[in-house]
């Protein structure tokens, strides 16, 4: 047995730290590993095993501590409603996602738990990170910075989702209030939680790093069937975003580009898989995000393609690893 501690909890944890697997063996002892040794104790670690079918269970398992919550699904679901299971279990006031392949840096949770205490105003806050794999030794390279400030931050995301789900930090009850994750959302739950939180209640963001997120071929991201699904639910999205009447200019401007560019990435994946009359029908969908944010978007995806051909490893903006 493995990480053995925690004691006898006689009251609510403050926090819950919230996890879905699927066929995680590979890496998920090290994430687990990376919560326990955190220097916030008052916790208590939640992990949905999403029906694996490899050691996963028998890892979980392996472990100790008291402040584990093994939850096993009878059968796969979208990472959305397995996050809503734990969500729904959860008893910490504030909850804090990893991935199961990622790495909780140390002080992640006594960071971003202070950073809740000092600003009751602020429901959700995540951070910078850093990226590792792929040639980058851990803990690796930092990520692009956040804007701390609420207004930048959202306008920054409505134009591109460029938060990393792992680095979140949320209080439950504004989660619960709007519904939790949109289950109806199988490859962007996090942006459109954001952004839903984003019109009751403030975000923020830490600028040094909490996680450091592990890049490797087992990512879903690297299947572009993947990519044209998250494309057509980011098209919905910022769909429904657009016509927000709480925006402000430059949120309601970054929207029409992001609903633009997701058309286009839509319209690229669909052109790879021989979709031709579908590629054609996207690129009409673009359109009615109006001429010049079809021009930026246009712009911005093709200076994004050039940098993707850096070696740099990034997770894509709108493209947050997304593991089940």
């Amino acid at each position: 047995a493995r990480g053995a501690g925690g004691g006898a909890r006689m009251s609510a944890p403050k926090g819950s730290v919230l996890m879905s697997v699927l066929n995680g063996e590979a890496y998920l002892g090290e994430a687990i590993d990376s919560i326990l040794a955190q220097s916030f104790t008052d916790f208590e670690f939640l992990i949905v095993d999403n029906a694996s079918t490899d050691r996963t269970p028998e890892i979980i398992s392996s472990y100790e501590d008291t402040r584990i919550v093994h939850i096993r699904n009878s059968e796969t679901l979208n990472l959305a409603q397995s996050l809503n299971k734990g969500l729904g279990a959860a008893k910490g006031s504030y909850i804090a996602r990893l991935d199961a392949d990622d790495v909780a840096l140390p002080d992640r949770l006594a960071q971003q738990s202070t950073f809740l205490d000092a600003h009751s105003d602020v429901a959700l806050v995540a951070s910078a990170w850093t990226d590792f794999g792929h040639g980058y030794e851990f803990p690796g390279v930092l990520s692009p910075v956040p804007p701390q400030d609420h207004d930048a931050l959202l306008a920054e995301i409505a134009e591109d989702n460029t938060l990393a789900h792992s680095t979140i930090m949320f209080r439950r009850d504004a989660a619960i209030d709007i519904g939790g994750y949109p289950d109806d959302y199988a490859y962007c739950m996090d942006y459109v939680l954001y952004f839903r939180l984003s019109q009751k209640f403030k975000l923020a963001a830490l600028s040094e790093p909490t996680v450091a997120m592990r890049n490797h071929d087992r990512q879903i991201t690297v299947d572009p069937a993947w990519g044209l699904r998250r494309a057509e639910e980011l098209a919905r999205a910022t769909s429904e975003f657009a016509s927000l009447p709480t925006l402000t200019p430059d949120a309601a401007r970054g929207v029409r580009r992001h609903q633009a560019k997701s058309c286009l990435r839509a319209a690229w994946f669909a052109l790879r898989s021989g979709k031709l009359a579908g590629s054609a029908g996207w690129i009409i969908r673009a359109m009615s995000a109006g001429p010049g944010a079809v021009l930026s978007a246009a712009c911005q995806s093709g200076a994004g393609r050039l940098a993707s051909l850096s070696g740099r490893p990034r997770h894509l903006p709108g493209q947050g690893p997304q593991r089940s």
